[in-house]
């Protein structure tokens, strides 16, 4: 929008409705009155193209913001400069003002005059792009943000799904656009208790057990590399993804889930952590205590572990390099130690029995609750 001498001529329109009702004893009596009154500026040489409420020729300026007083509907004025040859002004009422409008909708124009109320938008309230609506009766606007921005000014950036859970408070998964250092990012955020208990809940990966896309030693545990970010709109349906919310979004739980065949399992996990990237690119092993049973019911009644050892957490490993191992889970052996672990349930797998089995359960012949077992699910790891 180009600058310009506004000529602030003080126009002040006023108009005062008068309805009356009769009475028998007093005749005609004031029943409700109405006052309105506004202030136009006048910017020299301006027209605003925007739809048009109603267009009249009149002989005064001031009968024309009359007319915009008048309509509801009217928020701006364009007006002839000069007179036509019967002596008149046409005088445009406009559905819109410059603040509203597309800069490119507002130009200069040698014939016609824009009039328009002072609004509390031109000091610029709102933040990050959001737009001003102003409301004239009260002297006061409203900030229409920007995808991925709150607030009065659109001042608080949104990065997980907790924080438009916490702002909102509805139950309804929807696709939202975090704010994750700055970079707009669709994510389908899952809203509720559907396993893992109330509240928002950020996606962060997607594994398919069958796939080496999350391997155990696969690059992605240790970088800040996003993969299929066309995954973190789809829900729990069968594709990989690795978000960045895996490096960026910090929590206080996570939601683990696996789906076999038609069913869906969810577990959640008590940790706090600035990110998944966090707990495990180092290779660190960090322990949790959910103890055995509770991972085997991401399996449901196939789950089956070794009795002994049970290291559970993140970067769970056995001592020997061929043998079961978890970025997200528990390893178990036959023997009472922790070197030769042959079964494991988790996400980012490797080793004994099946190093193929990037996410699932795994358990050899040898010592285990539940038979020899080969389950290859579907993972869904996601952050509160």
């Amino acid at each position: 929008m180009e600058t310009c001498d506004i000529k602030e001529i003080a126009i002040y329109a006023v108009i005062t409705n008068c309805d009356r009702i009769k009475s028998s004893e007093e005749g005609w009596r004031p029943f409700k009155q109405t006052f309105k009154q506004r202030q136009f500026l006048r910017e020299e040489f301006h027209h605003l193209n925007v739809t048009r409420v109603k267009i009249v020729t009149l002989y005064y300026l001031l009968d024309c913001t009359f007319e915009c007083l008048r309509n509801t509907l009217c928020l701006s004025i364009n007006i002839a400069v000069s007179r036509g040859e019967d002596g008149k002004l046409w005088c445009e009422l406009l559905s819109s003002d410059k603040y509203r409008a597309d800069a490119e909708n507002y130009s200069q124009n040698m014939s016609s005059y824009h009039l328009f109320i002072p609004s509390p938008c031109s000091s610029s309230p709102c933040q990050n792009g959001g737009t001003w609506i102003p409301n004239y009766d009260y002297n006061s606007y409203d900030c229409l943000c920007e995808q991925g921005f709150v607030g009065e000014c659109c001042e608080k950036a949104i990065t997980s799904c907790k924080e438009m859970y916490d702002i909102h408070r509805s139950d309804v998964t929807e696709l939202v656009t975090l704010r994750l250092d700055s970079q707009p990012v669709s994510i389908l955020c899952h809203m509720g208790d559907f396993g893992c208990g109330d509240g928002g809940w950020t996606p962060v990966m997607k594994i398919d057990g069958s796939k080496s896309t999350f391997h155990y030693n696969a690059h992605y545990w240790r970088d800040y590399e996003e993969y299929n970010l066309l995954g973190g709109k789809t829900g729990f349906d069968g594709q990989e993804t690795k978000l960045p919310t895996y490096w960026k979004t910090s929590f206080s739980k996570i939601c683990l889930g696996m789906k076999i065949g038609q069913q869906l399992r969810f577990i959640a996990v008590n940790k706090q952590a600035d990110s998944l990237y966090s707990l495990i690119a180092d290779g660190q092993y960090r322990a949790t205590s959910l103890g055995r049973d509770k991972w085997k019911e991401l399996i449901g009644s196939q789950g089956s572990l070794q009795y002994n050892c049970n290291k559970e957490g993140f970067n769970a490993v056995c001592s020997w390099s061929l043998n079961s191992k978890a970025r997200i889970g528990i390893v178990s052996n036959n023997q009472n130690e922790c070197s030769s672990c042959d079964s494991r349930i988790g996400f980012g797998t490797a080793g004994n029995p099946d190093d193929s089995n990037t996410c699932g359960n795994e358990a050899s012949q040898s010592g285990v609750d539940n038979g020899i077992k080969h389950v290859k699910a579907m993972g869904y790891i996601l952050a509160q």
